[in-house]
C-alpha cells in the first residue's frame, strides 16, 4: 500500500478495489466497503455544510461502534484533525481536553448525554449525539434507545447523527500533505506525563503498509477479519484494529465493550481469524471452557502487548491452539503511540523467546545510555526508535517534543523512555519504563522483571504488579498479586520471595508480598501502577 496519501485516500482506494466485500462487522450486521464508504461520504459531506474545514479539530468520544470509524475518515477526508478520546472520560477532564485541542465539534453516544450535555455550549459547533444502535436498523435502535433510556436531545447545541449528515451530498477531499497531522491520541508521554500527541496520515498509513510484514505467513488479506475492541484513542486500536483491516479487504470486527462470548461466538462461526490485545483479554478467554476445540483453526495468529506478560501465557495460549488443531501462536510485541504502535514484534519467521521481537522492516531500534552513547549488544538503556511511524510531536508543547527526540548519525529518533537491551541478533529485550526503575541500596531493579519471575513461580499467579514503597525512610519493593487459586493453595509469601531471590539476586527481593482480589486498572485495561500506590499507600 503507498503511504502517500490521507487516512480517508487508503480507505477510499480499498473501497474501489473490494466494494462488494465486507468491511465491518457490528453485532450481527455485515457493512460492505461501498457501504462504509457512503457513510464516510455523507457525514464528510454534512461536516462541510456544518463549517468544518481543513485544518480544524473533531473530537470523537465514542467506543468502536460504525459511526466512530465514519467519523474518522470523514474529518480526516475534509483535512480536520480527529480527536480520538476515551467515551468514560468525566466531563470535566473532556472539556479540558477540547480545550487544549481547540475542538470544533464533538461526537458523543446519545446514552452519554447526561453526562456531556452541558458541554454542548463548550463547543462552537455543538455536539453530535449518536445512538450506538443507528448502524442495527430502525426497529433495534428504537428498542436499544428505550431499554437504555437514551436521552433523544435536540436544540440547544446537540444534533443527532442523522440530521448533519447529508445523504446524497458530496464534498472535496483535502489533498494529501506530507506529515500533515490527522490525528491526536492521549498518552503518558515518553516521560510519563499527560501529553497529546500528533500522528500524520504518513505515519499511520507507514505502520499499515508494514501489516503483509507483520502476517508474514499469509498470502491474502481480504475477507479476513480482524477483532476491533481495542478502542480507537489508543494507537494500536486505531492502527491496527480499524484503519490495517480496511486498507486491505479485511473487517474490522468491531467490538464496543469486550466479551469473551462474543469472541468466542466470533471464532466460531470463522469471522475471526486475528486476535490483538492486552494480556487480560487473552487471560479471559483462557478461563473459558469454550475457547477450545476446532473453532480454534479459525485463528490465524494473535498479537499481546501494552502490559505485563506473565511467562507461561504465550505457552498456555499456544497450548490451547495445538490442542484444537490451530497453526495458530501468540506474538508479543513493543510499541508506543509515539510511534503509532507497534514497532517490534516476534513473528512466525523471527521470533526469539523472552524478547519483544525485532524491529519492522525500515525501522530501527537503538540502544542509549545515560551518557547519550549508543551501547552494545547485552548492555541496557534506553530503547530509541527511527522510521516513518514517528509522531510529529506533542501539541503545543515544544519542550517536550524536543526532549523526546534525538539525532543519530543523521537519523531521528524517538526516545522511549523506556529501558531495554538488544542481543547480538537484533531482538530487543524490554525491561522497564524508566520512570519505575527502583533503586536498592544503588543498584538498579526492574518491577518487570519481579513480576515475571513471580509469575513463573506458579500457583495460578495471573497478574503481579511490583511498586516502590517506603519503611523507615529507606526505599522497598511491595509485590502485589493476584491468583486463580483458593487462598489456601496459593503460595505463601515466603515461597514468593525466596524464588524471586533465586531468580534474580537479593536486591530484587519484595519486602512485602500481599494478594488482592484484582489490580487496578487504567481505561484501556493495563495494570494501573500510580492506582495501586494510593490503593496501598505506596510511594506518590
Amino acid at each position: 500500500m503507498e503511504i502517500d496519501q490521507t487516512l480517508y485516500g487508503a480507505v477510499n482506494s480499498a473501497a474501489k478495489r473490494y466494494p462488494r466485500l465486507n468491511a465491518l462487522y457490528y453485532k450481527g450486521r455485515n457493512i460492505t466497503y461501498s457501504a462504509t464508504l457512503r457513510e464516510i461520504d455523507a457525514l464528510a459531506a454534512g461536516l462541510s455544510r456544518a463549517g468544518i474545514k481543513r485544518g480544524d479539530v473533531v473530537t470523537v468520544c465514542m467506543p468502536n461502534v460504525p459511526e466512530s470509524i465514519y467519523a474518522l475518515y470523514a474529518v480526516n477526508k475534509l483535512g480536520a484533525v480527529a480527536h480520538m478520546v476515551h467515551p468514560l472520560a468525566p466531563a470535566a477532564q473532556l472539556k479540558r481536553f477540547m480545550e487544549k485541542a481547540g475542538s470544533r465539534l464533538l461526537f458523543v453516544l446519545n446514552i452519554a448525554l447526561k453526562d456531556y450535555a452541558e458541554l454542548a455550549d463548550c463547543v462552537q459547533l455543538g455536539i453530535v449525539s449518536v445512538s450506538p444502535a443507528r448502524s442495527l436498523g430502525r426497529l433495534k435502535r428504537k428498542a436499544y434507545d428505550f431499554i437504555n433510556r437514551a436521552d433523544i436531545v435536540k436544540g440547544g447545541g446537540i444534533r443527532d447523527y442523522d440530521a448533519v449528515t447529508v445523504k446524497r451530498g458530496a464534498s472535496e477531499a483535502a489533498p494529501y500533505e506530507s506529515g500533515r497531522t490527522a490525528v491526536y491520541l492521549h498518552s503518558g508521554g515518553t516521560g510519563g506525563e499527560p501529553k497529546v500527541i500528533e500522528l500524520s496520515d504518513m505515519a499511520v498509513n507507514a505502520l499499515a503498509s508494514r501489516v503483509p510484514d507483520i502476517l508474514d505467513f499469509m498470502d491474502r488479506l481480504e475477507g479476513t477479519a480482524m477483532l476491533a475492541v481495542l478502542p480507537m484513542f489508543h494507537g494500536f486500536g486505531l492502527a491496527m484494529g480499524v484503519h490495517a483491516p480496511l486498507c486491505y479487504g479485511a473487517v474490522s470486527a468491531l467490538m464496543p465493550k469486550f466479551s469473551t462470548r462474543e469472541t468466542i461466538k466470533l471464532i466460531s462461526e470463522g469471522k475471526l481469524n486475528y486476535l490483538i490485545g492486552v494480556p487480560a483479554l487473552y487471560e479471559a478467554l483462557l478461563r473459558k471452557p469454550e475457547f477450545s476445540g476446532e473453532k480454534l483453526k479459525n485463528i490465524r495468529i494473535a498479537f499481546i502487548g501494552g502490559d505485563c506478560v506473565m511467562p507461561d501465557l504465550l505457552d498456555r495460549f499456544d497450548a490451547r491452539m495445538r490442542e484444537g488443531g490451530s497453526g495458530a501462536r501468540l506474538f508479543e510485541g513493543y510499541g508506543l503511540t509515539e510511534t503509532v504502535t507497534v514497532c517490534n514484534v516476534n513473528l512466525f519467521s523471527a521470533n526469539r523467546a523472552g524478547s519483544v521481537g525485532k524491529p519492522l522492516p525500515g525501522l530501527e531500534c537503538v540502544i542509549l545510555g545515560s551518557d547519550g552513547a549508543v551501547l552494545e549488544a547485552g548492555e541496557t538503556g534506553e530503547i530509541c526508535i527511527a522510521g516513518d511511524t514517528l509522531m510529529n510531536g506533542y501539541l503545543n508543547d515544544a519542550a517536550a517534543t524536543a526532549e523526546a527526540f534525538t539525532e543519530l548519525g543523521g537519523k531521528k529518533f524517538v526516545r522511549t523512555g523506556d529501558a531495554g537491551y538488544l542481543d547480538a541478533d537484533g531482538y530487543l529485550y524490554f525491561r522497564q519504563r524508566i520512570k519505575r526503575i527502583i533503586k536498592i541500596a544503588g543498584v538498579s531493579v526492574y518491577p518487570s522483571e519481579i513480576e515475571a519471575a513471580a509469575g513463573a513461580l506458579g500457583g495460578g499467579i495471573t497478574e503481579a504488579c511490583a511498586i516502590e514503597g517506603k519503611r523507615d525512610g529507606k526505599t522497598v519493593i511491595e509485590l502485589y498479586l493476584v491468583s486463580s487459586f483458593a487462598p489456601g493453595e496459593r503460595l505463601s509469601a515466603e515461597a514468593v520471595r525466596d524464588g524471586i531471590c533465586k531468580a534474580l539476586g537479593k536486591y530484587a527481593v519484595p519486602s512485602k508480598v500481599e494478594y488482592l482480589d484484582r489490580l487496578p486498572k487504567t481505561l484501556i485495561n493495563k495494570v494501573d501502577v500510580n492506582a495501586l500506590k494510593r490503593l496501598t499507600g505506596g510511594e506518590q
